[in-house]
């Protein structure tokens, strides 16, 4: 993509021309600023207050009509469930630190999260028992993996035999060699490719398949469950009343303007300041600009002038991993008629089912989760969420004939057809970390980037607070 800076003020201008004769007057607004932050999710709330503490003047312009980005909790499902970020682990030191100095109290899950046990594995429409799995038929696995189950087979693969030594490193131009395929690995350890559909991608996590996520992405991966499994493996925590709350109470404090509802069309940026361009009509001038939009979003906006070159190309082509949520309140006990665990892993379209056990009664459970991920969500996401919540609902009453008639769909929540996020986590397809790794952070003239796909040494929430005291050092330095 290119665009000349004519064609670029013409186009803004259009979209704010349109947009103004549908909009009050007040909406198209120009004042001088330090510092604008585009969303207002952990990454750019964290920045916006970093900077304003150095004394900046700063505005965040937020798409949404809530604040939060990709944490989201559903206050109006039963057991108030995550959309977005589910838990904090204990290496989460800035977003630890960060609950207790906004007021949002801390709560170890761990109980309710894994008290009921490992979920029941479901293949091929049939439950299977735990002591059956190694010689069910279905089993593609070989050798002592045989007696692995399937949702733990390619973690249990990747961590006896990753290649990549110094995991704090994952990055480094030394482990370009490894920058290939899970797939193209997988199969060099003699794995066939219906272990890895079944191993890897059937729920994946990072990736649409085995094929397009790279290796090193992996890695990074494993480095960061290394960090929290040393700091305290037990321990996981979620904010009380739910993850969103912490993001609510840093909004809270902010001193400058946080305006909901300016999506950002266009960015112009030059050496002494920048202007951003909003669907409302609006117009905003700054120093400096910070976006933590994601790159799946960021890439459908114009920027003047372009970002370099291996920039440009990652804000165009980083992946985000589509997952559909069905979430589904059950009308009776039906784990109770049947005696399995309401927790499931499977291999059709309900994905990874989790019990929500959030209310007064830890032992109660108030809803369950359905995560379709990669090939799965976007099967649901052609049907659109009513025929999905449907098509969900039916295979789980086909899988546990006593669910018939008691599953009630209470919210689909896909995070790849939403316009603000197209995607929850981002993750790096083979040789994209050679290639980008090192590249996604670096300012742009008066432009500067911020969120959990620029970090690199943590993930999730924590990375997005590691990517804004980033930010807020580079605008620092660069404004004086």
């Amino acid at each position: 993509m290119t665009i000349s800076r004519r064609d670029f003020m013409l186009a803004s201008g259009a979209v704010m021309a349109t947009a103004a004769a549908a909009r009050p007057a007040h909406a198209a607004t120009v004042r001088d600023l330090d510092v604008l932050v585009i969303g207002a999710g952990l990454s750019g709330l964290g920045t916006a207050l970093a900077l304003e503490e150095a004394g900046l003047r700063v505005r965040v312009l937020e798409g949404r009509d809530r604040v939060g980005g990709r944490l989201y909790t559903l206050d109006d499902v039963p057991g108030h469930p995550e959309a977005g970020g589910n838990s904090v682990a204990a290496a989460y030191g800035r977003v630890i630190a960060a609950g207790k100095r906004y007021g949002v109290e801390l709560d170890d899950i761990a109980m309710r999260a894994f008290g009921g046990g490992p979920p029941g594995l479901y293949i091929d429409g049939a439950a299977v028992a735990p002591d059956a799995w190694a010689q069910h038929p279905r089993n593609p696995f070989s050798g002592e993996m045989k007696a692995v189950p399937p949702g733990a087979w390619a973690d249990a693969l990747l961590k006896r035999h990753m290649p990549v030594k110094d995991l704090g490193r994952w990055w480094d131009a030394a482990n370009a060699q490894y920058d290939i395929s899970v797939h193209d690995f997988l199969t060099s350890l003699g794995a066939s490719d219906a272990a890895i559909q079944l191993g890897f991608d059937a729920n994946i996590s990072y990736g649409t398949t085995a094929h397009d996520v790279s290796l090193l992405m992996l890695a990074s991966v494993e480095q960061w469950q290394v960090l929290n499994r040393n700091a305290n493996a037990r321990f996981i925590g979620a904010f009380r009343g739910g993850n969103q709350r912490l993001p609510e109470a840093m909004a809270r404090q902010l001193k400058g303007d946080l305006l909901r509802g300016r999506r950002v069309v266009a960015i112009a940026t030059g050496a002494d300041g920048a202007e951003v361009y909003c669907d409302d009509g609006s117009r905003h001038r700054a120093k400096a600009v910070v976006c933590s939009m994601p790159f799946a979003t960021l890439r459908h906006v114009a920027i003047d002038p372009l970002p370099p070159a291996a920039q440009n190309a990652a804000i165009r082509t980083i992946g985000y991993v589509p997952i559909t949520q069905v979430h589904i309140v059950p009308k009776k006990k039906f784990w109770e008629s049947d005696g399995q665990n309401p927790s499931m892993w499977t291999d059709g379209i309900a994905g990874t089912v989790f019990a929500q056990r959030f209310g007064s009664d830890p032992k109660e459970v108030m809803s369950l989760t359905c995560w379709a991920r990669g090939l799965k969500a976007q099967y649901l996401d052609l049907l659109g969420p009513e025929a999905a919540g449907r098509a969900v609902v039916a295979e789980l009453e086909r899988l546990r004939p006593a669910a018939r008639g008691a599953l009630e769909v209470a919210k689909v929540r896909s995070w790849a057809t939403d316009p603000f996020a197209a995607g929850v986590w981002s993750y790096y397809r083979p040789r994209q970390v050679a290639a980008f790794a090192n590249e996604l952070a670096k300012p742009h003239q008066r432009l500067f980037f911020c969120g959990e796909h620029t970090a690199l040494g943590s993930r999730g929430m924590e990375a997005a607070l590691e990517s804004a005291e980033r930010a807020a050092v580079e605008v620092q330095l660069a404004l004086g």
